[in-house]
Protein backbone atom coordinates (compact mmCIF):
# COMPACT_ATOMS: atom_id res chain seq x y z
CA UNK A 1 0.00 0.00 0.00
CA UNK A 2 1.18 3.57 -0.89
CA UNK A 3 0.09 6.65 0.27
CA UNK A 4 -1.10 9.36 -2.73
CA UNK A 5 -1.08 13.07 -2.90
CA UNK A 6 -3.17 15.25 -0.63
CA UNK A 7 -4.65 12.06 0.89
CA UNK A 8 -4.46 12.88 4.59
CA UNK A 9 -4.54 9.74 6.44
CA UNK A 10 -4.08 10.55 10.40
CA UNK A 11 -2.72 13.74 11.23
CA UNK A 12 -0.33 13.92 8.02
CA UNK A 13 -1.20 15.40 4.89
CA UNK A 14 0.92 14.09 1.85
CA UNK A 15 2.27 16.24 -0.89
CA UNK A 16 4.76 13.81 -2.65
CA UNK A 17 7.25 11.22 -2.98
CA UNK A 18 10.92 11.93 -1.68
CA UNK A 19 12.73 8.32 -2.41
CA UNK A 20 11.26 5.06 -3.42
CA UNK A 21 14.67 2.68 -1.47
CA UNK A 22 14.28 -1.04 -1.70
CA UNK A 23 12.49 -1.30 1.56
CA UNK A 24 9.71 1.31 2.25
CA UNK A 25 8.96 4.72 0.39
CA UNK A 26 9.69 8.19 1.66
CA UNK A 27 7.46 10.76 1.53
CA UNK A 28 7.26 14.48 2.08
CA UNK A 29 4.56 15.09 4.35
CA UNK A 30 2.56 18.12 5.97
CA UNK A 31 2.02 17.73 9.96
CA UNK A 32 -1.77 19.20 9.99
CA UNK A 33 -1.26 19.55 14.14
CA UNK A 34 1.82 22.00 14.08
CA UNK A 35 2.26 22.99 10.37
CA UNK A 36 5.40 21.77 9.67
CA UNK A 37 7.03 20.23 6.81
CA UNK A 38 8.26 16.22 7.44
CA UNK A 39 9.47 13.21 5.85
CA UNK A 40 7.47 9.91 6.54
CA UNK A 41 8.95 6.47 5.78
CA UNK A 42 6.33 3.56 5.40
CA UNK A 43 7.62 0.23 5.73
CA UNK A 44 5.14 -1.64 3.93
CA UNK A 45 3.11 -4.28 5.37
CA UNK A 46 4.82 -6.92 3.42
CA UNK A 47 8.07 -5.96 4.22
CA UNK A 48 6.88 -6.07 7.66
CA UNK A 49 6.17 -9.10 7.82
CA UNK A 50 9.91 -9.79 6.71
CA UNK A 51 11.96 -10.86 9.95
CA UNK A 52 15.02 -8.99 8.41
CA UNK A 53 14.19 -5.92 6.47
CA UNK A 54 11.85 -5.32 9.93
CA UNK A 55 14.94 -5.91 12.08
CA UNK A 56 17.00 -3.33 9.57
CA UNK A 57 14.16 -0.46 9.75
CA UNK A 58 13.79 -0.83 13.50
CA UNK A 59 17.24 -0.86 14.23
CA UNK A 60 17.45 2.78 11.59
CA UNK A 61 14.72 4.18 14.25
CA UNK A 62 17.32 2.93 17.21
CA UNK A 63 20.14 4.68 15.46
CA UNK A 64 18.29 7.86 14.43
CA UNK A 65 16.98 8.44 18.35
CA UNK A 66 20.82 8.31 19.35
CA UNK A 67 21.66 10.85 16.96
CA UNK A 68 21.67 14.61 17.66
CA UNK A 69 23.88 16.89 15.42
CA UNK A 70 23.37 20.05 12.89
CA UNK A 71 24.92 17.82 9.93
CA UNK A 72 22.79 15.08 10.74
CA UNK A 73 18.94 14.81 9.59
CA UNK A 74 16.93 14.94 12.69
CA UNK A 75 14.79 12.43 14.00
CA UNK A 76 10.87 12.88 15.32
CA UNK A 77 8.40 9.72 15.58
CA UNK A 78 7.51 6.42 14.98
CA UNK A 79 4.43 4.78 15.33
CA UNK A 80 1.74 2.87 12.86
CA UNK A 81 -0.40 4.59 9.62
CA UNK A 82 -2.76 2.56 8.37
CA UNK A 83 -1.10 -0.63 8.95
CA UNK A 84 1.93 0.58 8.04
CA UNK A 85 5.00 1.50 10.81
CA UNK A 86 6.40 5.01 9.27
CA UNK A 87 8.99 7.20 11.01
CA UNK A 88 9.05 10.78 10.68
CA UNK A 89 12.14 12.96 10.86
CA UNK A 90 13.16 16.26 9.06
CA UNK A 91 12.69 17.27 5.94
CA UNK A 92 15.15 19.76 4.40
CA UNK A 93 14.63 22.25 1.19
CA UNK A 94 17.88 21.62 -0.80
CA UNK A 95 20.10 20.02 -3.21
CA UNK A 96 21.87 16.97 -3.05
CA UNK A 97 25.48 17.10 -3.66
CA UNK A 98 24.63 14.06 -6.69
CA UNK A 99 22.54 16.58 -8.08
CA UNK A 100 25.30 19.61 -7.77
CA UNK A 101 28.08 17.06 -9.12
CA UNK A 102 26.19 16.50 -12.44
CA UNK A 103 26.40 20.24 -13.15
CA UNK A 104 30.49 19.31 -12.81
CA UNK A 105 33.28 19.61 -10.38
CA UNK A 106 32.30 21.73 -6.90
CA UNK A 107 34.46 24.81 -6.39
CA UNK A 108 37.58 23.36 -4.47
CA UNK A 109 36.93 25.15 -1.27
CA UNK A 110 33.47 24.59 -1.49
CA UNK A 111 33.86 20.64 -1.46
CA UNK A 112 36.28 21.05 1.13
CA UNK A 113 33.38 22.90 3.25
CA UNK A 114 30.65 20.59 2.61
CA UNK A 115 33.12 17.56 2.97
CA UNK A 116 33.86 18.90 6.15
CA UNK A 117 30.50 18.84 7.32
CA UNK A 118 29.58 15.32 6.69
CA UNK A 119 32.50 14.40 8.57
CA UNK A 120 32.10 16.40 11.83
CA UNK A 121 28.25 14.38 11.66
CA UNK A 122 29.99 11.56 11.45
CA UNK A 123 32.35 12.16 14.55
CA UNK A 124 29.37 11.77 16.31
CA UNK A 125 28.04 8.58 14.91
CA UNK A 126 31.51 7.03 15.06
CA UNK A 127 32.05 7.99 18.55
CA UNK A 128 28.62 6.16 19.13
CA UNK A 129 29.72 2.91 17.49
CA UNK A 130 27.50 3.60 14.71
CA UNK A 131 28.91 2.95 11.09
CA UNK A 132 26.65 4.45 8.43
CA UNK A 133 27.76 1.56 5.71
CA UNK A 134 25.84 3.89 2.65
CA UNK A 135 27.22 7.11 2.04
CA UNK A 136 26.56 8.32 -1.23
CA UNK A 137 26.39 11.95 -3.13
CA UNK A 138 22.24 11.23 -3.18
CA UNK A 139 22.28 10.98 0.95
CA UNK A 140 24.45 14.38 1.37
CA UNK A 141 21.63 17.56 1.40
CA UNK A 142 22.88 21.12 0.95
CA UNK A 143 20.30 24.08 1.59
CA UNK A 144 20.20 27.33 0.00
CA UNK A 145 21.54 28.91 2.97
CA UNK A 146 24.81 26.41 2.86
CA UNK A 147 23.78 24.30 5.73
CA UNK A 148 25.03 20.49 5.23
CA UNK A 149 22.97 17.69 6.15
CA UNK A 150 23.65 13.66 6.23
CA UNK A 151 21.02 11.01 5.74
CA UNK A 152 20.67 7.52 4.75
CA UNK A 153 21.23 6.05 7.37
CA UNK A 154 19.09 2.68 6.18
CA UNK A 155 21.77 0.85 6.40
CA UNK A 156 23.73 1.67 9.41
CA UNK A 157 24.61 -0.31 12.44
CA UNK A 158 26.85 -0.50 15.72
CA UNK A 159 30.25 -1.64 15.12
CA UNK A 160 29.76 -4.59 17.20
CA UNK A 161 26.36 -5.51 15.71
CA UNK A 162 27.03 -8.68 13.98
CA UNK A 163 23.85 -10.10 13.50
CA UNK A 164 22.75 -8.84 10.16
CA UNK A 165 25.09 -8.35 8.00
CA UNK A 166 26.65 -12.09 7.56
CA UNK A 167 30.13 -12.62 6.15
CA UNK A 168 30.03 -12.49 2.02
CA UNK A 169 27.20 -10.54 1.79
CA UNK A 170 27.51 -6.88 -0.48
CA UNK A 171 25.24 -3.98 0.87
CA UNK A 172 25.65 -0.47 -0.19
CA UNK A 173 26.09 1.63 -3.62
CA UNK A 174 28.86 -0.36 -5.67
CA UNK A 175 30.61 3.15 -6.84
CA UNK A 176 30.98 4.72 -3.18
CA UNK A 177 31.39 1.02 -1.45
CA UNK A 178 35.02 0.58 0.63
CA UNK A 179 37.12 -2.62 -0.38
CA UNK A 180 36.29 -4.33 2.81
CA UNK A 181 32.69 -3.87 2.07
CA UNK A 182 32.76 -5.05 -1.22
CA UNK A 183 34.95 -8.59 0.42
CA UNK A 184 31.68 -8.93 2.35
CA UNK A 185 33.63 -8.46 6.07
CA UNK A 186 31.28 -8.73 8.99
CA UNK A 187 33.50 -6.45 11.30
CA UNK A 188 33.48 -3.20 9.51
CA UNK A 189 34.73 0.12 10.93
CA UNK A 190 34.51 3.74 10.66
CA UNK A 191 37.47 3.44 8.64
CA UNK A 192 34.64 2.21 6.39
CA UNK A 193 32.89 4.61 6.31
CA UNK A 194 35.81 7.33 5.41
CA UNK A 195 36.56 5.51 1.97
CA UNK A 196 33.05 6.22 0.95
CA UNK A 197 33.73 10.17 2.41
CA UNK A 198 36.66 9.69 -0.20
CA UNK A 199 34.83 8.60 -2.96
CA UNK A 200 32.06 11.21 -2.03
CA UNK A 201 35.17 14.17 -2.05
CA UNK A 202 36.36 12.83 -4.90
CA UNK A 203 33.10 13.05 -6.77
CA UNK A 204 32.37 16.96 -6.03
CA UNK A 205 36.11 17.74 -6.89
CA UNK A 206 36.05 15.98 -10.59
CA UNK A 207 32.30 15.43 -11.29
CA UNK A 208 32.79 12.41 -11.12
CA UNK A 209 33.84 8.76 -9.14
CA UNK A 210 36.92 7.26 -9.20
CA UNK A 211 35.32 4.07 -10.95
CA UNK A 212 32.55 4.12 -12.90
CA UNK A 213 30.86 1.18 -15.12
CA UNK A 214 27.80 -0.20 -15.92
CA UNK A 215 28.61 -3.37 -14.66
CA UNK A 216 28.45 -3.00 -10.92
CA UNK A 217 30.75 -5.92 -10.60
CA UNK A 218 33.34 -4.31 -12.45
CA UNK A 219 33.06 -1.53 -10.33
CA UNK A 220 33.45 -3.85 -7.40
CA UNK A 221 36.61 -5.40 -8.79
CA UNK A 222 38.19 -1.64 -9.46
CA UNK A 223 37.34 -1.03 -5.24
CA UNK A 224 39.53 -4.07 -4.58
CA UNK A 225 42.09 -3.95 -6.78
CA UNK A 226 42.84 -0.56 -8.51
CA UNK A 227 44.02 2.49 -7.71
CA UNK A 228 42.18 5.87 -8.76
CA UNK A 229 43.74 8.50 -10.75
CA UNK A 230 44.63 11.54 -8.72
CA UNK A 231 41.52 13.83 -8.67
CA UNK A 232 44.02 16.53 -10.43
CA UNK A 233 44.42 13.97 -13.69
CA UNK A 234 40.58 15.28 -13.90
CA UNK A 235 40.68 18.66 -12.71
CA UNK A 236 43.94 20.51 -12.54
CA UNK A 237 42.61 23.46 -10.52
CA UNK A 238 43.30 20.77 -7.63
CA UNK A 239 45.93 21.31 -5.36
CA UNK A 240 48.94 18.49 -4.03
CA UNK A 241 48.36 18.68 -1.06
CA UNK A 242 44.28 18.56 -1.44
CA UNK A 243 45.77 14.89 -4.11
CA UNK A 244 47.16 13.28 -0.97
CA UNK A 245 44.26 13.55 0.92
CA UNK A 246 41.90 12.50 -1.29
CA UNK A 247 44.15 9.34 -2.09
CA UNK A 248 45.02 8.60 1.61
CA UNK A 249 41.32 8.13 2.08
CA UNK A 250 40.66 5.61 -0.64
CA UNK A 251 43.66 3.65 0.21
CA UNK A 252 42.88 -0.15 0.06
CA UNK A 253 44.17 -1.32 3.72
CA UNK A 254 41.92 0.37 6.19
CA UNK A 255 44.93 0.76 8.36
CA UNK A 256 46.58 3.27 5.82
CA UNK A 257 43.65 5.75 5.90
CA UNK A 258 42.86 8.21 8.28
CA UNK A 259 42.01 6.42 11.48
CA UNK A 260 38.83 8.73 12.57
CA UNK A 261 36.51 11.53 10.83
CA UNK A 262 37.86 13.82 13.01
CA UNK A 263 41.80 13.81 11.80
CA UNK A 264 39.94 13.48 7.98
CA UNK A 265 39.03 16.54 8.71
CA UNK A 266 41.86 18.11 9.97
CA UNK A 267 43.79 17.00 7.20
CA UNK A 268 41.20 18.48 4.80
CA UNK A 269 41.38 21.57 6.45
CA UNK A 270 45.03 22.16 6.24
CA UNK A 271 44.25 21.85 2.30
CA UNK A 272 42.63 25.21 1.82
CA UNK A 273 44.40 28.04 1.07
CA UNK A 274 45.77 30.03 3.72
CA UNK A 275 44.32 33.53 3.43
CA UNK A 276 46.69 35.89 1.62
CA UNK A 277 47.67 38.34 4.39
CA UNK A 278 45.53 41.97 4.70
CA UNK A 279 47.82 44.33 2.77
CA UNK A 280 49.92 46.04 4.72
CA UNK A 281 49.48 49.71 4.59
CA UNK A 282 52.64 52.21 3.82
CA UNK A 283 52.96 54.56 7.18
CA UNK A 284 51.52 57.86 5.62
CA UNK A 285 54.62 60.11 4.51
CA UNK A 286 55.60 62.82 6.75
CA UNK A 287 54.66 66.11 5.61
CA UNK A 288 57.59 68.01 5.47
CA UNK A 289 59.43 71.02 4.42
CA UNK A 290 60.60 71.71 0.53
CA UNK A 291 64.35 70.60 0.48
CA UNK A 292 66.70 72.89 1.94
CA UNK A 293 69.89 73.67 0.61
CA UNK A 294 72.96 75.33 2.68
CA UNK A 295 74.66 78.08 1.04
CA UNK A 296 77.40 79.18 3.78
CA UNK A 297 76.81 82.88 4.62
CA UNK A 298 79.46 85.21 4.02
CA UNK A 299 80.72 86.69 7.27
CA UNK A 300 80.07 90.35 7.37
CA UNK A 301 83.00 91.81 9.24
CA UNK A 302 82.82 93.84 12.25
CA UNK A 303 83.45 97.61 12.75
CA UNK A 304 87.01 97.31 13.71
CA UNK A 305 87.88 94.79 11.25
CA UNK A 306 86.52 96.71 8.49
CA UNK A 307 88.55 99.76 9.58
CA UNK A 308 92.07 97.78 9.68
CA UNK A 309 91.61 96.62 6.27
CA UNK A 310 90.63 100.19 5.09
CA UNK A 311 93.92 101.39 6.67
CA UNK A 312 95.70 98.19 5.03
CA UNK A 313 94.47 98.96 1.52
CA UNK A 314 95.44 103.06 1.60
CA UNK A 315 98.99 101.90 2.50
CA UNK A 316 99.19 99.54 -0.58
CA UNK A 317 98.23 102.36 -2.56
CA UNK A 318 100.58 104.74 -1.38
CA UNK A 319 103.25 102.00 -1.68
CA UNK A 320 102.34 101.06 -5.10
CA UNK A 321 102.43 105.37 -6.04
CA UNK A 322 105.70 105.64 -4.07
CA UNK A 323 107.60 103.35 -5.86
CA UNK A 324 106.08 104.15 -9.10
CA UNK A 325 107.59 107.89 -8.66
CA UNK A 326 110.89 106.74 -8.02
Amino acid sequence: MTFAPSETPGKYEFLGVIDKPKAGVTYKVRNRETGEIESLRALPGAASSHPETLERFLREIKIHTRLSHPNILAFHDVFELDGQLVMTAEYVEGTTLAALCREGPVLSSEAVRIVGEVLSGLEEAHELGIVHRGITAEHVIVTPTGEVKLGGFGLAKPADDMNLTQSGSVLGEPRYISPEQVMGTAALDARSDLYSVGVLLYHALTGKVPFDNPNEFDVMVAQVNSVPRPPSVLNPGISPELDRVVLTALAKKPEERYPTAAEFRQALNSTVAVPSPEPVEEPAAEECAPPQFFVEPRSTPSPTKAFALGLLSVAVGLAVLYFAMH
